[in-house]
Parts: structure tokens; C-alpha cells; sequence
């Protein structure tokens, strides 16, 4: 048959799975595993070179063998011979092809390939039943099933045992968490992983009038990050919703916004406007989530994305075409919209026009300035996709494995990651407006104290606690009242709540909190 033989080699299991998934489908032939060993075991110490090799060859030995082996009881009694073997090679970094006999002894039937023949197969998940993956698929999971997928996968996936690791930690440390492991039909291989926790589906149902959404970074050749992101009382925008997704999964953003609804049901007729990047095309089902919503697109990146184009296909007069896409794109009203889109049609080549037509015209009502959500205001979606993008650098470093980067994105749900980027010298200024110069110098100081604070911040009945190490602090449900010494000697606001306003997107500058009424302090604790 061709193309695969004795000696050769695969530096990572996806690069097998992937040639053999191409392979299978040029020939129509349809194979199974009938028998494999797991680079590392559980049960036994790993040899030194094997620990950074597991997540990328996962195996030591597998065998291939024709669907119509007849091998297995209940399988054709054809008994084809077709079968390949991989074994891992001398050197330990790579599988080799050590038999590849090819030949069938029945015809190939492309009704049959066709009917069951399913990608990425190779990389399902070699511990969990088809039965667990379809139903835990259409829910948010349970801390108790998380146990049981874990007891599957132990010494047969220690990608996916890593994976549930990891959520197994964010449950016992956050039981609010939300979070879906969606796995391709009849088939173990996981599509995409949606995360919410406690503190990020708070802030969404407190910040809920306007969402941001974009593909966030590249975890590795084969999974993205797509972000969802709210505005807060500080004008900052905060992260709401991850979701860690396979390339070319279908029906994506809907299924982001459903299980965002699903985590936050309060917010299904409270969302206003959505704002996707140029990129994310699948929008048209979003209104039937979140009736109450209109769907934007990011204009610049529109523009950005018309501008490659026209460079690309070197079209005369480019500086001119430029200009009308921008005048089409901040154009005052829909007549003057289509003025500008008269005089791109005579001065555009058509293979250019052609482009536009297709992929932008007929959604001018989600990018176009005269049909935005709010005329004459500029989005802060780029502002705050590019603060998002900075934060993850920092924790993620692709190409990673999902257990990694789920790691990375809890590291980001910190009260100190968010101070780190607190602007209190702007905050002061509002307050030396409205102070006497010696409280406004009091106050300036007790930000820049919040800033280098590290409080792990729990909402509590009273209100949140801020636990310090070596003491804690009560700060009042309103966000209005501490109980350290600073606030009740002072009246003034103090950094625990100033972090705590932080923490949950509450504004840092009140008024209110120069007059706090008395009798509300709690004690130290």
C-alpha cells in the first residue's frame, strides 16, 4: 500500500496519530488497537528519560490491527492479517514502525470507512469508557465524578490523570467551580474544557452589560484558549469564562456563551453587548442564548483584516481603497455607508470586492460604526484583550499540556496578579479632589499599600475575609467598612478595602467611603 513502513519513526504520538489518520483516509482502511503499553506506569518509578517524554509519545508499544481481525469475540470472521506494530526505539525519544503488514484479504468498502471511520481516534483517552465520556459531556461535572474519571485513567492516560489532578484541586479549594470536560461522541478524545470559578462567575453576574470574547493564546499544535472577559466598576476588564478548545471544534461560541449562561443563569437577560475578535466568525446563534444582546465585532480588527487582504492580493491604488474602508467603517449613517461602499466598487479590483462582499459586507451591522452598540464611544475590547494577553505570558509558555494550562490559568485567579497592575496614582488624584491634603496623603499611602499587599480574599456571611498569614482582616458586605485599626481610628478608607474593592471589581473611588456610618466596625480576628 505505501507510504508506511518498516523503521519509521515518530518523534510524538500526535505526529503518528496524525499521519495515520491521513493515511487511513487516503486508502480507506479502518483500524483498531489491539493491544498498547503506557510509556510510564503508575505503578512503578519513571526511568529518567521518560517524565518529559510521557505527554508527547504516551506509549511504549502499540499494535494495530484491520477492523475485520477477527481477533476479538463478536468482531468479522474475516480474519484480515493487516496489522502494525510501533515500538519504542533505541534511543527512548521516538516510536518506530517495526511491522507494517498492509494487505487486506477483503475488499474495502468506502460506505463503511465513511460510517465509521473517526478522527483524532488514536488520541482518545485510553481509560475512559465511551459510556462516561458521552454522558459527562453534556453536563457540568461533580467533584465525586472527577474521582471516578481519575480511577479510569490511573496508569493508562497520565495526560488525562494530570488533567483531573488538577481539577480535583480546584473543587476541594473552590466546590462553586464550574467546569465541562466535552469529549468527542462514541469516541474518548477530549474536545474542549470550560472553566468558571466561584470568583469568576461573581464577577460576571455583578458586570454582566457587556461581554468580550477572543481567542486568547495557543496552548500547543492542537489546543487555543478562548477568554471571556466583563467590564468592572474600574473599567477594567476581568476574566469570566475560560474555555480550552481542540482546533476546528464546531459550534464553539455558542457553546462558550450557553455554559456561561448555565454557570451564571442571572445574567441570561442582563447581557447587552458582545464583542468578538475578527476571527471568531460562528455568531449567528449567539441572540438565541442571549436574547437581550447584540453582537459586535471588533471594527479595527476588521479593518486590520481588510488591510492584509488588500496587500495581499496587491491592490492598485492601496492607500485609496484604505481610506474608504476606513471611511466605510466609522461611516454616520447607513446612506453614507453605502456611499463609500459605491466608491470602493469602482475603484477596488474585483477578486478584492469579491473578498469584502462575502466576508464582511453582509455583517456591516455588527462592526460598522453608524450600527454600533453604543455610537460615537470607543471599545475598550482591544484594551482589555491586550491587558488579558500580558497576564497570561506570564503563566503560560506554549507549547503546554491541558493539565498545564489549566494550572496556569488558576495561577491568574489572584488577588496579587490583579493588584499588580493597579494604576493608585490615579486613584489618588480623584481623591485629593474631594480630601484635605492630610487625609488625601493618608489615603494615597494606604493604596500603595494594597498594591504590594498578598491577601487571599473569602466571601464569608459577614462580608470577605482577608487572611494575611499572620492576622485577618473583616471587610463588610457593602464594601464599606474594615475592621483593622487604620479604618476604626481613621474613618478613612484603608488597603483591605481597597483590595477587596479590587478583588471584586467594585469601584476604588467612593465618596461613600469618607463617610462611613458608625457602629459598623467588626473587631480584628
Amino acid at each position: 500500500m505505501g507510504d508506511l513502513g518498516l523503521g519509521q519513526e515518530f518523534h510524538t504520538w500526535h505526529q503518528f496519530s496524525s499521519f495515520f489518520d491521513d493515511w487511513c483516509e487516503k486508502h480507506k482502511v479502518l483500524f483498531i488497537i489491539a493491544s498498547l503499553k503506557p510509556l510510564i506506569s503508575l505503578r512503578q518509578n519513571p526511568l529518567h528519560y521518560q517524565p518529559s517524554l510521557a505527554a508527547t509519545l504516551r506509549f511504549r508499544f502499540v499494535r494495530l490491527i484491520c477492523k475485520h481481525s477477527g481477533t476479538y469475540v463478536g468482531q468479522s470472521t474475516i480474519d484480515c492479517p493487516a496489522s502494525i506494530t510501533l515500538r519504542l526505539g533505541p534511543k527512548k525519544d521516538r516510536l518506530v514502525v517495526i511491522e507494517a503488514s498492509l494487505e487486506h484479504n477483503h475488499k474495502l468498502s468506502e460506505v463503511e470507512f465513511a460510517h465509521y471511520f473517526k478522527r483524532h481516534q488514536l488520541e482518545a483517552s485510553m481509560g475512559l469508557p465511551i459510556r462516561i465520556t458521552n454522558s459527562v459531556s453534556k453536563r457540568f461535572l461533580a467533584p465525586d465524578l472527577i474521582w471516578n474519571l481519575e480511577d479510569y485513567s490511573k496508569a493508562k492516560d497520565k495526560g488525562m490523570c494530570e488533567l483531573l489532578s488538577q481539577l480535583d484541586g480546584l473543587f476541594k479549594s473552590d466546590p462553586g467551580a464550574k467546569v465541562k470536560l466535552v469529549f468527542q461522541e462514541d469516541v474518548a478524545v477530549l474536545n474542549s474544557i470550560f472553566l468558571a470559578t466561584s470568583h469568576m462567575r461573581g464577577l460576571v453576574q455583578r458586570f454582566p452589560r457587556c461581554l468580550y470574547m477572543d481567542k486568547a493564546a495557543c496552548v500547543n499544535s492542537e489546543f487555543e484558549l478562548y477568554s471571556v472577559l466583563c467590564q468592572d466598576g474600574n473599567g477594567r476588564g476581568r476574566e469570566c469564562a475560560y474555555c480550552v478548545a481542540r482546533r476546528g471544534v464546531p459550534d464553539l461560541v455558542i457553546f462558550i456563551v450557553a455554559s456561561l449562561v448555565q454557570s451564571a443563569p442571572d445574567i441570561k437577560l442582563k447581557v447587552k453587548c458582545l464583542t468578538v475578535g475578527a476571527g471568531i466568525t460562528d455568531v449567528d446563534a449567539v441572540e438565541e442564548v442571549l436574547p437581550c444582546t447584540r453582537v459586535q465585532i471588533c471594527r479595527l480588527q476588521v479593518l486590520e483584516a481588510l488591510y492584509r487582504k488588500a496587500r495581499e492580493l496587491a491592490v492598485p491604488k492601496e492607500d485609496k481603497v484604505r481610506n474608504l474602508l476606513h471611511n466605510m467603517a466609522n461611516a454616520s449613517s447607513p446612506r453614507v455607508y453605502s456611499q463609500y461602499l459605491s466608491d470602493l466598487e469602482d475603484v477596488a479590483p474585483l477578486p478584492f470586492l469579491q473578498y469584502y462582499l462575502e466576508h464582511w459586507h453582509h455583517n456591516k451591522g455588527m462592526w460598522a460604526e453608524c450600527w454600533a452598540f453604543e455610537r460615537n464611544c470607543d471599545c475598550p475590547f482591544l484594551e482589555h484583550m491586550s491587558f488579558h494577553q500580558q497576564k497570561l505570558c506570564s503563566v503560560l509558555s506554549p507549547p503546554l499540556g491541558l493539565a498545564a494550562c489549566v494550572r496556569g490559568l488558576l495561577e491568574l485567579q489572584v488577588l496579587r496578579v490583579e493588584m499588580a497592575a493597579l494604576n493608585e496614582e490615579r486613584v489618588s488624584e480623584l481623591y485629593r479632589a474631594v480630601c484635605p491634603p492630610d487625609s488625601a496623603a493618608l489615603i494615597a499611602e494606604e493604596l500603595g499599600l494594597a498594591k504590594h499587599a498578598n491577601y487571599h480574599v473569602k466571601e464569608v456571611p459577614e462580608g470577605f475575609l482577608l487572611d494575611g498569614g499572620i492576622c485577618s482582616f473583616l471587610v463588610s458586605r457593602d464594601l464599606t467598612v474594615c475592621s483593622c485599626s487604620i479604618y476604626v481610628s481613621s474613618r478613612r478608607p484603608c488597603r483591605h478595602l481597597f483590595a477587596t474593592r479590587l478583588w471584586t471589581g467594585q469601584p476604588l473611588y467612593d465618596p461613600g467611603l469618607l463617610h462611613a456610618p458608625l457602629g459598623s466596625e467588626g473587631q480584628d480576628t
